[in-house]
């Protein structure tokens, strides 16, 4: 409210301000009627905002200045010295009582009948002069406070908890776009010196400067930015309240969940959007959600879920309105489009499901049977796509039966400066937007699994399994020299809730991106957003999340979870299929073991497995487990597939040549006897496939896990140390040490330190016993220097990995 009522003081003040010359150039002129109706288009605006403002002094001098206009402008009246004083002086009047309004105090009561009576036919009222009428509309004008004493009326007085509204201007629009373009390059400026900076090593006389001066330019550009950008949360506050009245109205009882309320759009593109968000709210509210009855009869609960998130990618801002009402009707939409002569039976027989779901956009379209407040007035969803169309914005809309619908509206940006994260694919850097980014991890990691089942690549983390995409096919480029399996990982989060990893060959950097738009012909190849420039000075494009996930079936076609737990539900009530994990042992013979048992898929270097012992071990997640199915010989490669299996109790390792898919065992089982090791024979796809018998397998090799302690590394202090440094150290299978303990706390502890934090230490003179690596922050060093650069990746790793096996056998 803070901010519309600014808005109404810097209107209010500006139209005043034209209307006072309007005025007097009128009374010259009483037969110029564009004048008159200048002037009485400007009292009637202000009467209509005082009114919505609940200013009833204002609206009351306002409304009798427009009525005696009225009859100025119908002829009744005669445009004289007296009308124009009367209105000049209602005017001084109602500016007055706007400043008032914005220091928060409160205006002096009198004088507005006196100042009403001057626009009538009272000859008395009407001789009176301007200044007769300027002290009845000043009862109480500082001097004579100053003569009066005791007796003077009371100065106008500061309400109680009245906070001030801040003054405000108004500017062209095209002047705000040359200052954020000279923001934009200014950032762009400072992202260059930063790296030319970080080139030349540590320079403290510089990094000073240079940090106040990223600090001031930030706060430049976000004060710059909120001149033309405002948060969407200002269109999500009245959300609540609209679908709280309406499922009142319609005897419904619906939630709302708000998500990504910091999103900033152009303050003209939030006016844009709010009827057709606000028309789609409604549809869902009256259309989609269920009567609770009904709701509870299916299964659901009681109270509906309407959830709005909005996200940012380049220069799109994407809205989701999804709901778990019935979703759409199929066969009523079907029989409502020929019905209304939109297609013919013939056209609907032949039409995909997501062709004739687009058939609510069209003109006129509606399935409701009965015309209310909410809906079947012919006013359709065509009048939200014709006004997102026209702002150069797109929506499209999917649905699952019984589990809900969804909308997604794009909405273009003209500029905008966003963080972003700069991936390297084939020796080329594109950006992704970091709000997208859940979480970034290497592919080597032992928290992570990768692996392929069929055509289709899997990530497994943290007991997830998601969908993953190489970058490097998504873009028809070249992988690199990257072998699969050793990619970074950046897990995405879309705005429908979806998650999927995004393999990349390495991350380069992240930092503010300013995003420009790229030409259409670009923008409808569907994989880029926009374009930027790096701190180098060289363009990279910005990946479009959004569209590179709905090309790949990504996106869920509504909220799945209702239906996945129905899935779930049948899928426990038949329980006589037999899913199974299908492999190729290192014999060359097709096997499966049933997918219960499968705890996941591990892939681990040759080096984690021991042969020294009486059964064969290996170490997985700092744990160690017995290992079956290795090959007679030498392993043929550096890395090892592995099943890891699981009886609740007990866990082991399958190693296995190749994992082929998960599979539904349909065919008969056949007993077999002659191998302990094999529960039966089974057919899959015209091959003979042998199913693992679990228990059997359990019984001669499960053991519980031993595992094993991790060991613990400190490191610097710092943001760096942090960011960078730490995610590093988490992948070599260390611990990061409490900042809040001290050195010596933890046995066998590895030591971090910067070099200069080195040789100002005590460490320098007296060794410590614990490993200590030491950090240099330029790339050259002497032959005899013992440090290593900071940002050598595979000697940190070389020095992590002795560090541990010397803190090992302190242990």
């Amino acid at each position: 409210m803070d901010d519309l009522l600014a808005d109404f003081v810097a209107e209010t003040r500006e139209m005043l301000e034209a209307s006072e010359g309007e005025i007097v150039a009128w009374e010259a002129d009483p037969s110029d009627r564009a004048r008159l109706d200048t002037i009485f288009r400007f009292v009637h605006t202000v009467k209509g905002n005082c009114g919505f403002f609940d200013f009833p002094r204002l609206a009351s001098l306002s409304h009798a200045a427009e009525d005696a206009l009225a009859d100025c402008r119908a002829g009744r009246r005669n445009a004289d010295s007296a009308l124009v004083n009367a209105v000049l002086a209602i005017i001084d009047t109602i500016s007055g009582m706007v400043d008032a309004i914005e220091a928060g105090e409160e205006y002096p009561e009198g004088g507005d009948d006196a100042l009403i009576a001057a626009l009538g036919n009272d000859e008395e009222a009407s001789d009176l002069t301007f200044e007769d009428l300027a002290d009845t509309a000043l009862p109480n004008p500082p001097e004579t406070a100053a003569t009066n004493g005791e007796n003077a009326p009371p100065a106008p007085k500061r309400t109680e908890g009245g906070q001030a509204v801040q003054r405000s201007i108004r500017l062209p629009v095209d002047l705000l776009d040359r200052v954020m373009s000279g923001v934009s390059d200014m950032v762009l400026a400072r992202n260059d010196l930063g790296h030319r900076l970080r080139q030349a090593g540590n320079q403290p006389t510089i990094d000073g400067p240079f940090e106040r001066l990223t600090t001031i330019l930030s706060d430049v550009r976000d004060a710059i930015t909120r001149m033309r950008m405002q948060r969407i949360e200002t269109l999500f506050a009245a959300l609540p309240r609209l679908v709280r009245d309406l499922s009142a109205e319609l005897g419904k009882q619906v939630m709302v969940d708000l998500e990504g309320g910091d999103v900033e759009l152009d303050r003209e593109m939030v006016e844009m959007v709010r009827d057709p968000l606000t028309h789609i709210i409604r549809n869902a509210v009256d259309h989609g959600f269920e009567a609770p009855s009904a709701r509870l009869k299916e299964g659901k609960r009681e109270i509906g879920l309407l959830s709005i998130a909005a996200r940012q990618s380049g220069n799109t801002i994407s809205i989701v309105v999804s709901d778990d009402g019935a979703g759409l009707n199929e066969e009523r939409i079907a029989a409502k489009a020929v019905s209304t002569g939109l297609v013919t039976t013939q056209q609907i027989a032949e039409m995909s499901r997501e062709k004739l779901l687009q058939l609510i956009f069209e003109p006129g379209f509606s399935t409701a049977e009965t015309v209310s407040s909410v809906s079947g007035r012919g006013v359709g969803l065509d009048v939200v796509r014709e006004n997102l169309e026209k702002v150069g914005g797109s929506i499209k809309v999917s649905s699952q039966p019984g589990a809900g619908t969804m909308f997604t509206l794009q909405i273009p940006l003209t500029l905008s400066i966003i963080a972003g994260l700069t991936v390297v694919v084939d020796n080329q850097r594109f950006a992704v937007p970091q709000s997208y980014i859940e979480e970034i991890i290497h592919a080597s990691s032992k928290a992570l699994d990768f692996t392929r089942v069929g055509e289709t690549a899997l990530v497994t983390f943290r007991g997830d399994r998601v969908p993953c995409l190489m970058l490097s096919e998504v873009l028809g480029i070249e992988s690199g020299d990257i072998s699969e399996g050793d990619h970074t990982m950046v897990l995405l989060r879309l705005a429908s809730g979806d998650l999927f990893a995004l393999a990349v060959e390495s991350i380069h950097s992240h930092g503010d991106l300013v995003v420009k738009p790229l030409a259409p012909a670009v923008m409808k190849s569907g994989i880029y957003a926009g374009s930027t420039l790096l701190d180098d000075g060289q363009p990279i494009l910005l990946l479009d999340v959004t569209n590179i996930a709905s090309r790949y079936d990504l996106v869920s076609n509504a909220r799945t979870r209702v239906r996945q737990a129905t899935e779930e539900a049948e899928n426990a009530q038949t329980g006589a299929v037999c899913r199974a994990m299908l492999f190729t042992d290192f014999d060359g013979r097709r096997c499966a073991v049933r997918l219960e048992l499968v705890k996941r898929i591990e892939t681990a270097p040759t080096s984690a497995i021991d042969l020294s012992g009486s059964k064969p071990r290996a170490v997985i997640d700092d744990t160690i487990l017995p290992l079956v199915g290795l090959p007679e010989g030498p392993i043929p490669s550096e890395k090892v597939r592995l099943l890891r299996l699981s009886d609740g109790t007990s866990e082991l390792l399958h190693a296995v040549r190749e994992i082929d898919d998960a599979v539904e065992l349909e065919s008969d089982l056949k007993p077999v006897a002659d191998d302990p090791l094999i529960e039966a024979v089974t057919l899959v796809g015209s091959q003979t496939v042998s199913l693992i018998d679990g228990h059997e397998l359990f019984a001669l090799h499960g053991e519980p896990p031993e595992v094993l302690q991790k060991p613990v590394c400190r490191l610097p202090e710092g943001d760096w140390a942090r960011t960078i440094l730490g995610p590093l150290v988490l992948s070599a299978g260390y611990e990061i040490a409490d900042n809040s303990s001290k050195p010596g706390d933890n046995p066998a502890e590895v030591v971090i330190m910067l070099e200069e934090d080195f040789a100002a230490s005590p460490l320098a003179d007296d060794p410590p016993s614990d490993p200590v690596i030491r950090l240099r922050s330029v790339p050259d060093a002497a032959p005899d220097d013992e440090t290593i650069y900071r940002y050598d990746r595979s000697a940190l790793l070389d020095a992590l990995r002795t560090a541990r096996k010397t803190a090992g056998s302190s242990r």
